[in-house]
């Protein structure tokens, strides 16, 4: 069967005064409907960058230069505008981070979570008002039928999210990008909205795609990762094989960087030496060999691809083998 979304080689380049900027460097990853796949690396990676370049969104001066990226089979970086805009929000949505600036502040929360319908299903106003009160009461938004004339600031900060889900969930996509939605919630809001979407996804079945830079919160919630870095993927594999045999020396530092709850109080956190790569310069060597403790001569003078670890898991590393 083949994936639900497919990227194939997607490089994304931003135009600015001090130079280009190299954010997305040639990244492919595929997810199959009911999957889930999290991009995970630390800010300014290349991680949201490379899913705002899949669904049209990457703001000016940034251009994608290269790549495809297949829904359902239809490359939607080849899609005229208008066919695009039809797609978004239909086959494939997305949760953005911060449900305060995403929320139009003088509109009912009704009139949003309604849109995509109107604009993709067609919808009569009784049919729409219906429609959202079933998204509402989905999402866990209390006395639903009532609330969906409040306005955003009615609303408490995890609701507003359970909101953007409910907007995003409107055309019962087939891919959902949920781009960093915890970040702006308390600990105890984040975990109930964790659990808000595993459950949607068993329910709807559903693929998703999640971003964050938290490698502990998608321990228990994706079936594959991918470990970005300088705008490349380094690392890409089954969670159970990033979490238990990780390959490449970035995502062994972003686990040992991890607070652990049965570690001794005294053990202090593994940071990892130096500063991300300037993106301005083309990396011709691997990005992460000058913060490598385990960098050769060869990771200095050339850029590794992704190489096979076994079937499923691949990394972007000269030396795994000698790791390992």
């Amino acid at each position: 069967m083949a994936p639900v979304l497919e990227v194939r080689d997607l490089v994304t380049r931003f135009h600015t005064e001090q130079g280009v900027v190299h954010a997305v460097n040639g990244i492919s990853y595929a997810i199959d409907a009911g999957r889930a796949l999290a991009i995970v690396g630390e800010s300014g990676s290349g991680k949201s960058a490379g899913v705002l370049s899949v669904m049209g969104l990457i703001p000016p001066p940034g251009v994608v230069e290269r790549g495809q990226a297949f829904l359902k089979g239809r490359d939607l970086l080849a899609l005229p505008p208008a066919e695009r805009r039809e797609v978004l929000g239909r086959d494939i949505a997305m949760i953005f981070q911060d449900p305060a600036t995403s929320l139009n502040p003088v509109l009912t929360v009704g009139f949003q979570v309604a849109e995509g319908l109107r604009q993709h299903l067609d919808l009569s106003a009784d049919a729409a008002e219906r429609r959202v009160v079933e998204l509402l009461n989905l999402v866990g938004i209390p006395d639903a039928a009532n609330r969906l004339h409040g306005y955003p600031h009615e609303f408490s900060g995890g609701q507003r999210q359970r909101i953007m889900i409910a907007m995003a969930l409107a055309c019962d996509p087939a891919v959902l990008i949920a781009d960093e939605p915890t970040t702006a919630l308390d600990v105890t809001v984040q975990a109930q909205i964790v659990e808000l979407v595993k459950r949607l996804q068993r329910q709807l079945g559903m693929a998703i795609l999640w971003i964050t830079h938290d490698l502990a919160l998608v321990a228990g919630l994706v079936d594959e990762v991918a470990v970005m870095y300088a705008g490349c993927i380094v690392e890409q594999g089954p969670v159970r094989d990033i979490f238990r045999a990780p390959r490449h020396p970035y995502t062994r530092g972003l686990l040992a960087a991890m607070p652990r709850w049965d570690a001794d109080g005294q053990e202090r956190l593994v940071a990892i030496e130096g500063s991300p790569p300037d993106l301005r310069q083309p990396l011709a060597h691997c990005p992460f060999a000058p913060r490598c403790p385990a960098a050769a001569d060869r990771c200095r003078q050339d850029n590794p691809g992704l190489a096979a670890v076994n079937a499923e898991h691949r990394v972007a590393c000269w030396r795994w083998e000698d790791l390992a």
